[in-house]
C-alpha cells in the first residue's frame, strides 16, 4: 500500500488507485473478529486517509457530489467511534496513572467499571452490527472511486485542494490559541491530520522538502491527538462524575487532565509555528513547480519514481547504526546486565 501518487501515473488513475486501496484495507480490518480495538483503529485511519483524498480533490467534483461522498464516508467513521472512544479512553487513563499514580479513593477502578458498563456481549452485537453497517457504507465509496479513474483531473486543482485545506489549517492554528477550548484544538487537529495527508500523496515531488513538512504535521497531529484524548476522558468524567466515591475525585482528575493539556499546548505552539509559516498561495505555487520538475525529472532519470526518500534513508542508516551499538555493548559486557536506558520518542 502506497499512499502517495506517482509522477508518471496521471492523477485520476492515482486518486482511483489510492481510493480504492484504503476501502481494501479499512474492508479487510473490518470483518476480523480478533483484536477489534485495533482492527476498528486501523479502519477508522483508512477513512481518515479517503477524507483527505476527497478534500484535496475538491476543486475536480460538483459541490453536491463532494458533499454526499465526504458525508458518507465521515457516516462510516461515525458508526465506529463509540468502540474507539472506550478503548482510547482506557488508554489515557492509563497513561495519567503511570504519570501520577493511582488515583486517590479507588477512583481509577471505578472509573474503569463505568467505562466496561455495558461493554458485555450485547455491546459485541452492536459493535458487530455496527461494522457491517460501515461495510455496506465502504462499498458505496468503493464505487465513487472506481470512477474517479475516469475523471480529468489537472494538477492545478489538486493544489488548488491542498491549499483551501492548508489555508483552514492555518487558520484553525490561530482561533486555536486565540480561544483556547477542547473544540477550537479538536478542529485544528483534524484540520492538520488533512494537511499530513496531502504532503503524504504529494511528496514524490520533492521527498526531502514535502517529507519533512508530512512528519512535521504527523507529529504535531500526534500531539494534539493526545490532547483530544484527554478532552475524551474529561467529558466522560463530567458526565459520570456522580459514580465516582468521592465529589472531589472528578475534580482532581480535571486538575490532572487539563495540566497535562497545557503541557501540550505549550509543546504544539512552536510546532504550529513552523508548519504554517508559508502563506497558502505560497506553499500551493511550490508544491505544483516541485511537482512539475519531479516528473520532469523521472522521465530523464525513471529509477527517481521509486527512490527512497533521504528522510527515510538516513532514519534507516541511525537504526542501523543503533543496533551495531546496542550489540557492541552486549558483547562488552559480556553478559552483565545493567539497567537498560530507554529513549522516549517523540
Amino acid at each position: 500500500m502506497t499512499y502517495r501518487f506517482k509522477l508518471q501515473e496521471p492523477l485520476a488513475s492515482g486518486v482511483s488507485r489510492i481510493g480504492l486501496e484504503q476501502v481494501d484495507i479499512a474492508e479487510a480490518r473490518l470483518v476480523r473478529n480478533d483484536d477489534i480495538a485495533t482492527a476498528i483503529h486501523d479502519s477508522r485511519r483508512c477513512l481518515k486517509r479517503l477524507r483527505a483524498l476527497l478534500r484535496l480533490v475538491r476543486p475536480v467534483l460538483d459541490e453536491r457530489t463532494f458533499r454526499r461522498e465526504i458525508k458518507r464516508v465521515a457516516a462510516v467513521g461515525k458508526q465506529l467511534a463509540g468502540a474507539r472512544d472506550h478503548h482510547v479512553m482506557l488508554q489515557t487513563l492509563a497513561k495519567l496513572e503511570h504519570r501520577f499514580g493511582a488515583l486517590p479513593n479507588g477512583a481509577g477502578m471505578q472509573l474503569k467499571k463505568l467505562m466496561a458498563n455495558g461493554r458485555g456481549p450485547s455491546s459485541r452485537r452492536a459493535s458487530a452490527l455496527e461494522r457491517r453497517q460501515a461495510l455496506a457504507g465502504l462499498e458505496q465509496t468503493r464505487a465513487f472511486f472506481a470512477r474517479a479513474a475516469h475523471k480529468t483531473i489537472a494538477l492545478a486543482q489538486v493544489t488548488e485542494g491542498m491549499e483551501r485545506a492548508y489555508r483552514k489549517a492555518r487558520r484553525a492554528f490561530r482561533a486555536a490559541y486565540e480561544s483556547p477550548s477542547d473544540e477550537a484544538f479538536h478542529s485544528w487537529r483534524k484540520a492538520t491530520q488533512q494537511h499530513w495527508r496531502h504532503m503524504q500523496l504529494l511528496s514524490r515531488g520533492w521527498p526531502e522538502v514535502l517529507g519533512g513538512r508530512a512528519a512535521e504535521a504527523k507529529e504535531l497531529s500526534r500531539l494534539l491527538g493526545d490532547d483530544h484524548d484527554l478532552a475524551v476522558l474529561l467529558a466522560f468524567v463530567t458526565d459520570r462524575g456522580k459514580a465516582v466515591p468521592s465529589p472531589d475525585d472528578p475534580a482532581a482528575l480535571a486538575q490532572l487532565c487539563r495540566s497535562c493539556q497545557s503541557d501540550l499546548r505549550d509543546l504544539a505552539k512552536p510546532y504550529g509555528d513552523r508548519l504554517f509559516a508559508e502563506r497558502p498561495g505560497d506553499l500551493s505555487e511550490s508544491v505544483e513547480r516541485y511537482w512539475s520538475a519531479a516528473r520532469r525529472l523521472s522521465t530523464l532519470a525513471p529509477c527517481m519514481e521509486d527512490a527512497v526518500p533521504a528522510v527515510k534513508r538516513e532514519t534507516a542508516t541511525q537504526q542501523r547504526g543503533a543496533r551495531a551499538a546496542r550489540s557492541a555493548a552486549q558483547a562488552a559486557s559480556r553478559g552483565s546486565r545493567g539497567p537498560r536506558s530507554r529513549r522516549s520518542g517523540r
